[in-house]
């Protein structure tokens, strides 16, 4: 094989997966376009998602003092989901990815929880990987991981979806 008519690309995404491509000009070009409509089509699909997600949170969350609760009492919501659904509001609405223990907890005092201790409420969902812990008593922050970001993305789609009216 003639090594004159081959060319190598290799492309590097933001998130550290790495591909690298060889053949015929043609055969790189085409794949190279391919990668990168693809790569749009995502992109475009997850804005989505996260509009979607946005406006069936605010369907769910109200703002008191700057700080969002869940406005919407629902008798199978536990401590946990509702921690899942507050990590997701702020992350939405606030874009902040990560929340103080005693933000955190505020939120869930008007969303009408009262945990005594947070952490030992939360245990199971760190332990699950759904949500990180980082810092020790007062300054302990808590911040939302994809596991964790995709269950409360399906907990809150099913809360707010529209119900068929039973006759």
């Amino acid at each position: 094989m003639n090594d004159n008519n081959n060319c190598r690309i290799k492309i590097k995404y933001p998130n550290g997966f790495e591909i690298e491509i060889e053949g015929s000009k043609d055969f790189v070009l085409k794949q190279k376009n391919e990668l990168l409509s693809e790569a749009s089509l995502s992109k475009e699909e997850n804005l989505e998602k996260i509009l979607t997600r946005k406006k069936s949170i605010e369907k769910l969350i109200d703002i008191q003092n700057n700080i969002p609760y869940i406005k919407i009492r629902v008798p199978d919501l536990d401590i946990q989901l509702a921690t899942l659904i507050l990590l997701t509001a702020y992350k939405d609405l606030y874009n902040e990815d990560s929340v103080s223990a005693i933000t955190l907890s505020k939120s869930l005092k008007l969303s009408g929880y009262i945990p005594k201790r947070i952490d030992r409420a939360l245990t199971g969902l760190i332990k699950e990987k759904k949500i990180i812990s980082i810092g020790t008593k007062r300054k302990r922050i808590y911040k939302i991981t994809d596991k964790g970001l995709t269950t409360s993305t399906i907990k809150i789609h099913n809360l707010t979806a529209e119900k068929p009216k039973q006759q």
